[in-house]
């Protein structure tokens, strides 16, 4: 085993994210290229193609989960490729009055993992909009719902619908996070007087991230709902932590041990934490040096499930402070029992993650919500 350590300047946001690589590097760890078509896979959608959700979605719920199948897959020689998007691929956002709702239909042709983006936009005319709550719902396979905050308020031309996240450009928009889920059902509440404020027009940047280890092309339907609320009654502007380690090496058939630690610039209260790794993460850990709330709350938060792991719930009457100065720690073992080296990246098959989750209040600037700066470490 090896220590490293380094001091992470995360200045490039789609590195921070975990939502961009460059072609060169993919291609120097022999992975094929965004928009690669999987064997099996055609430049457009055949007819019938997209007319078979029921056969693909029982077929994903059986022989086992679908990373085993995938894996298995991997092994006797399959491949798992981005593919492009497919006519049949669609993107709907409907708008009531106490809620905006985006939608995504998608293919996902037998033996792909892919990451499909949409620009979801809220409405333009009702001034700021306040969301207490959201919740998800999506078929089996996904890996997770990704939603990100943006700068646009406005859809860029011609870029409406179903997008490839890397050939499109959407990953590059990213300017922090909103919602994450890896579970099919799932939702995020936060208490009473605080909520997420969103500007008129503002564009969120939706992923969902399929990977189809079945014999057959599946359909897949993907939504997440937001519940708004009177602004007027909102005291607390809440934000979303995204801590990413991006300092991960796994070697083969060894353990391996990575950390960040992360300073809050002012006093926060946490609503919820979670945490997301891949299928080598074995342990998750989040601890803080604040005396006062380690006396209250323990350690932050642990997990040892990576494929759907559950948030943590903190109390909000009352809430417990994290105070300014302190710090955040969190850290994710892995267990490699293959030939290869994992290292941070996109697959949920073929690379690594150790990222913390969460949604607290009040609002941090961004640099802090992401812990840019943050000290990192491996062994």
């Amino acid at each position: 085993m090896r220590g490293d350590s380094q001091f992470i300047k995360l200045v490039a946001l789609g590195l921070l994210c975990g939502c961009t690589e460059s072609h060169a590097t993919r291609s120097e760890r022999g992975e094929p290229e965004a928009g690669a078509l999987s064997e099996d896979a055609t430049e457009t959608a055949s007819p019938g193609r997209a007319g078979q959700p029921a056969a693909g979605q029982a077929a994903a719920g059986a022989g086992g989960s679908w990373l085993t199948r995938l894996l298995a897959a991997r092994a006797a020689g399959g491949r798992v490729a981005e593919v492009p998007t497919f006519e049949s691929d669609k993107a709907k956002t409907t708008v009531s009055d106490t809620q905006v709702k985006f939608e995504m239909d998608l293919l996902v042709p037998r033996g792909a993992e892919l990451h499909r983006c949409v620009y979801a936009q809220f409405p333009s005319d009702r001034g700021e909009i306040a969301v207490q709550r959201v919740e998800s719902h999506y078929t089996p396979g996904s890996h997770h719902l990704l939603a990100y905050r943006s700068e646009l308020t406005a859809i860029p031309e011609g870029k409406e619908g179903l997008l490839d996240c890397y050939e499109s450009g959407a990953s590059a928009q990213q300017r922090g996070s909103y919602y994450e889920a890896q579970q099919p059902e799932e939702k995020r509440e936060l208490p009473a007087g605080v909520a997420h404020i969103f500007q008129p027009g503002e564009v969120l940047v939706l992923e969902a991230h399929y990977i189809n280890a079945t014999e057959k092309d599946i359909t897949a339907h993907v939504e997440m709902i937001t519940h708004t609320t009177n602004r007027a009654d909102i005291k607390q502007e809440a934000g979303t932590l995204f801590y990413n380690n991006v300092n991960i090496m796994v070697p083969p058939h060894s353990t391996a041990h990575t950390e960040m630690s992360c300073t809050l610039p002012q006093d926060i209260q946490l609503a919820l934490l979670w945490s997301h790794m891949h299928a080598r993460g074995v342990k998750f850990v989040a601890e803080t040096d604040d005396p006062e709330a380690a006396k209250v709350l323990g350690t932050l938060y642990e997990e040892k499930e990576w494929a759907e792991p559950r948030p943590r719930v903190y109390p909000s009457d009352p809430p417990v402070v994290l105070h300014a100065g302190t710090r955040i720690r969190f850290a994710c073992d892995f267990q490699n029992d293959t030939d290869k080296t994992f290292r941070f990246g996109q697959s949920a098959e073929a690379n690594e993650m150790c990222i913390l989750h969460g949604m607290y209040w009040p609002r941090m600037p961004r640099a802090a919500e992401q812990c840019l700066g943050g000290m990192a470490a491996r062994r």
